[in-house]
């Protein structure tokens, strides 16, 4: 399975809907994150305005969408299907930088598990 379909599962079973522009900018994000961890230093920076690039929008669109997306899940979803996805940081809702951060990097550990490589 290829790392964008991965992404792509995991999201819609926490609850994300891909009716939302965030949804493509935050499976972008994570694949980013996933690839290479030094980008979730630096979300603002260089992780928004790279999918920004990719998707023909501003840094701030990609920043809006992905923070609409977080929050419709976070109000939506059983808090066990975002448990499963953030783990133990599911406490409160989180802000982008820490989902991306926290999700890509579980994600990745998962890929890698399954002996897929990133």
């Amino acid at each position: 399975m290829n790392r964008e379909d991965f992404i792509e599962t995991k999201l819609m079973d926490s609850g994300a809907s891909p009716d939302y522009a965030g949804y493509k900018y935050l499976v972008k994000a994570l694949s980013m994150g996933m690839e290479n961890t030094s980008v979730l230093d630096k979300v603002t920076t260089i992780l928004y305005p790279t999918v920004a690039r990719q998707c023909g929008v501003s840094a701030m669109a990609v920043e809006r969408g992905i923070r609409t997306l977080i929050n419709v899940m976070w109000q939506r979803s059983d808090p066990e299907t975002i448990r499963v996805l953030m783990g133990n940081y599911a406490q409160l809702a989180p802000g982008n930088g820490r989902f991306i951060s926290v999700v890509s990097r579980r994600l990745q550990m998962e890929y890698k598990r399954r002996g897929w490589d990133v």
